[in-house]
């Protein structure tokens, strides 16, 4: 996989999974070890780091202290994520 494969992996995943907005948050380390193989997770927790960081990005970090909770912005900015960068969007959802 390459680096926007996994970034679209974790989107799409934290769409499907709730989806994750609002309230409800993941840790990233659950993200990675659940949405991700494991030879591709140490790069995945490095591209959380760098979505975190890119205004772009419909991932948000949420809540402080060290367990490094993330989240989506909201679901729409997640699917026009999803759209703009060849990802699939779950169903339901387009």
């Amino acid at each position: 996989m390459d680096d926007q494969q996994i970034r679209n992996r974790i989107v799409e995943k934290m769409i499907r999974d709730g989806p994750i907005t609002g309230g409800n948050k993941t840790t990233i380390d659950t993200a990675v070890n659940k949405y991700l193989p494991s030879h591709e997770q140490g790069r995945g927790k490095t591209l959380i780091d760098e979505m975190l960081a890119d205004p772009d990005s419909p991932i948000e970090g949420y809540g402080g202290g060290g367990r490094q909770n993330i989240r989506l912005e909201g679901v729409p900015k997640a699917v026009e994520y999803l759209k703009a960068n060849d990802g699939n969007v779950p169903f339901g959802y387009d």
